[in-house]
């Protein structure tokens, strides 16, 4: 005969269910926990994803003077940065900070020939982290130092009156100029060109990222809050945004021109999406930079 094996009573299945939901709860813990921790290292790469291949082009591609530029930051670590004359002599400058994903060369085929109509002088800023910059990891205080850099290299090598630098930044490089226009209150102005309110918000569109990021928002680990900022800003602002923007949509624009004190302007791009700003905006903006850089300071707000 046969020995039966003893059947497993049904307490005993109930403790085995229990102690199998017990690891696998905390198997699915300790991966998230491990996630968090990965972001917490490596989660600057979200926010500024530096690419690894670009374009060799230059300003020159557009016909234009200039000059390349390796511009120190700290002893060790510097920025790569354009000089571009303006078509006539004058003292103002646009200082630009581009939006993330690409490097400073990839500007000829974007703002450059933009931002060169406006008659103003320019210089064009990467990131380190970006280009032939230095090579690390680029935060939110990597962005901020860079920021003072080119400053300093304006007043001490080009001899330019703070007063005569209009700060404009385009995507999450509106972050960056917007800390700027709070650490240079003396700046002739300030343009946030598809501006982001803050990185927080901007992920918590998407409620996948808005549950991974949640730890990391508790952390204030590079919020880039534009919109917590702005109200310590003093000098002539410029807010253009798309109406069709999706990844920084008109909300963002119209919670921050609230903030933001006078003069203030707000200019809507009808029609643009958010990579196709500068296409749609077009004459808009050129105008608009014109203004703000030469003297005007635009609409005041109610």
């Amino acid at each position: 005969m046969k020995e039966q094996l003893p059947t497993a009573t049904p307490k005993l299945r109930r403790s085995r269910w229990k102690t199998a939901l017990i690891g696998l709860g905390s198997t699915v813990i300790l991966l998230y926990v491990a996630l968090v921790a990965a972001l917490f290292v490596f989660g600057d790469r979200l926010v500024f994803p530096a690419p690894k291949d670009f374009p060799s082009a230059t300003p020159g591609v557009l016909n234009l003077p200039f000059e390349d530029l390796m511009i120190p930051v700290d002893a060790s670590t510097q920025m790569h940065a354009w000089w571009i004359p303006a078509p006539t002599p004058t003292s103002k400058v646009i200082l630009y900070f581009h939006g993330n994903g690409y490097a400073l060369q990839s500007e000829t085929k974007l703002e450059l020939s933009y931002l060169f109509r406006t008659g103003a002088n320019l210089l064009l800023a990467d990131y380190r982290g970006y280009g032939t910059s230095s090579a690390l990891h680029t935060t939110e205080a990597t962005t901020r130092a860079d920021g003072l850099a080119a400053v300093r290299y304006l007043v001490e090598q080009r001899h330019i009156a703070v007063s005569d630098v209009v700060i404009v930044g385009w995507s999450i490089g509106s972050a960056v100029a917007a800390q700027l226009a709070v650490d240079m209150p003396s700046a002739g102005g300030l343009a946030l060109l598809s501006p982001i309110s803050s990185v927080n918000e901007t992920a918590n569109q998407d409620w996948h990222y808005r549950l991974l990021l949640w730890p990391l928002q508790r952390m204030g680990q590079n919020e880039f809050d534009t919109e917590g900022k702005i109200s310590a800003v003093h000098m002539p602002v410029l807010i253009m945004a798309g109406t069709e923007d999706e990844v920084a949509p008109p909300w963002m624009a119209q919670e921050i021109y609230a903030h933001a004190n006078n003069p203030k302007t707000l200019k809507p791009i009808e029609g643009s999406d958010h990579n196709g700003f500068w296409k749609h905006a077009d004459a808009v903006v050129v105008e608009a930079l014109h203004s703000l850089a030469f003297g005007s300071t635009g609409e005041k707000g109610n």
